[in-house]
């Protein structure tokens, strides 16, 4: 399990390369689904990797506050980004 959530991780990461590239109305939701993804990578792993006995689950108050992150993320145009890396 460790191995298929590094991997995972590595996907997400290549995927924020490209989410600027997107038109404005995806970005936000492209934005959301990689935070909210990598918040239950975070519970599995909190969960030493039990996923059979215990659900990997993120609350609904840590969803929410995810929102506003990506939202913030999603205004970023793709010039504006690519010269602050």
């Amino acid at each position: 399990m460790k191995s298929q959530i590094k991997r995972a991780r590595m996907f997400f990461r290549e995927a924020e390369k490209g989410v600027t590239e997107l038109s404005q109305a995806s970005r936000w939701p492209v934005w959301a689904s990689l935070l909210l993804y990598r918040q239950i990578l975070d519970e599995i792993e909190a969960n030493d990797y039990n996923n059979f006995m215990k659900r990997a689950y993120v609350s609904k108050a840590k969803k929410i506050a995810a929102l506003p992150i990506a939202y913030g993320r999603s205004l970023i145009r793709p010039s504006s980004r690519n010269q602050s890396l």
